[in-house]
């Protein structure tokens, strides 16, 4: 439908410029050539709509736009290199840009009203009269389940339970106790059963099974193990194999772990081999002149799984011993310790340069959570029971707390706690 109403409005559009003139277009380009780029990209763009099909019936306008969004840029694509492949030099950008704002306009609206339209057409008279089995305060955590699905068809009867119930909820009414399930599912005229994991006992479970079986019930289990944990779960399923997990790791998949290895060579081979060999002999010269002593500066970090490797910098401090303690202490803005180039280094973050090496031998990323001392580790720890969620992915030269900002000595708990939850988002590293 959506193919049909967008070519249908491609052509309206094409044969009005046509005849209005408004937008001039070249006699050489090719109408036919132009609908059958416009048919191939919407074909194509039609792959966006399995990744929302549980959600399309109920699409929020945000969940819209980004699906309209995969749908445009992949229409997109395939006009340009229509027009790159056939070196087409007359094809008229405003008539691209203005037809492609207006058809992204159209799909933008057409993806949130149609499925409601649909489904109501479709469900109206095919209702799913659903029972639930378990206690009350589970059963209303899926509400929000219930309203997604009542345009598909979800009708809530009521739910059984093995406690005694004084008062009804107006969402899903009462019925009886747990026994009595045989005698309810004949009186309402159940399709469906959805019980709640761990709430019935194994050999009761396999009676109601059976029964649902006789009375030609679907029948389902819902996954509420999270009310046993202080935290949101991710499900992954390798195979036959299910597995439980707090956060989500696409890095746990061997195709992105290789992208992002590649990404971090392409970008740290050539800022090793070109960038730092004059960047080197300029910090030598000046450092001859103001603080004398060794170019790099190397330190113990802790990297992937809490694994140790020394970090490298252009030393910025004068070339003195100081005691586990002075290490440990962070430069400061005025800090006597930083001689004069050195705080330049610091002020431009060429200091960090360096650390490209360790990005090329792999003990690094590019983009990851910054690594701290080992004694601030140990601290932080104690400060954020899931702090050392950011060594299941590498280290990285910047992050996403260091484009916010954060780049000082923070003090306060708020301002380490701001910047912790901005290195957690790269440490789940999404963007990758």
């Amino acid at each position: 439908m959506v193919t049909v109403l967008v070519n249908v409005f491609f052509v309206s559009y094409w044969f009005l410029i046509k005849k209005t003139g408004i937008i001039t277009l070249s006699d050489s380009v090719s109408f036919k050539l132009y609908f059958f780029s416009v048919f191939v990209g919407l074909i194509i763009s039609l792959r966006a709509y399995p990744k929302w099909a549980q959600v399309l019936a109920t699409i929020s306008w945000r969940e819209t736009f980004d699906m309209t969004k995969h749908q445009m840029l992949r229409l997109s694509l395939v006009l340009f290199a229509m027009i790159f492949a056939l070196e087409d030099t007359e094809s008229n950008r405003v008539f691209l840009g203005s037809f492609l704002v207006l058809v992204g306009l159209i799909l933008l609206v057409v993806n949130y009203y149609s499925p409601r339209l649909l489904c109501l057409m479709i469900f109206k008279e095919n209702t799913i009269p659903t029972l639930f089995v378990g206690n009350l305060n589970a059963i209303l955590k899926l509400n929000t389940w219930q309203e997604r699905k009542r345009n598909l068809g979800i009708e809530p009867v009521g739910f059984i339970t093995n406690e005694k119930i004084k008062a009804s909820t107006k969402r899903i009414p009462y019925l009886r106790m747990l026994h009595d399930y045989t005698r309810i599912l004949k009186e309402n005229r159940v399709d469906q059963i959805i019980v709640m994991q761990g709430y019935v006992e194994k050999g009761l479970l396999g009676e109601i099974v059976e029964e649902s079986q006789k009375q030609g019930c679907r029948f389902h289990i819902y996954n509420n193990i999270e009310e046993e944990f202080s935290h949101p779960l991710v499900v992954n399923h390798e195979g036959e194999y299910t597995f439980y997990t707090l956060i989500d790791e696409p890095l746990e998949n061997p195709i992105n772990r290789m992208l992002k290895r590649g990404f971090d060579i392409a970008i740290s081979l050539p800022i090793v081999a070109f960038l730092l060999p004059p960047l080197f002999f300029l910090v030598w010269a000046v450092q001859r002149k103001q603080a004398p002593g060794a170019v790099f500066y190397t330190q113990p970090r802790t990297g992937i799984t809490k694994r140790a490797f020394n970090i490298i910098k252009f030393r910025t401090m004068f070339d003195f011993k100081q005691d586990e303690s002075g290490l440990a202490k962070q430069a400061g803005k005025s800090d006597n310790r930083i001689y004069p180039f050195g705080s330049f280094l610091r002020r431009t973050s060429l200091d960090e340069i360096p650390q490209f090496i360790n990005v090329l031998i792999g003990d690094m990323s590019v983009s990851g959570p910054r690594p701290h001392l080992i004694q601030h580790d140990k601290e932080f720890s104690n400060m954020l029971k899931a702090y050392y969620t950011r060594h299941y992915v590498k280290p990285g030269i910047t992050g996403l707390a260091q484009t916010k900002g954060f780049r000082e000595e923070r003090f306060d708990l708020i301002s380490f706690t701001s910047i912790f939850a901005e290195n957690l988002l790269i440490s789940e590293d999404r963007s990758q």
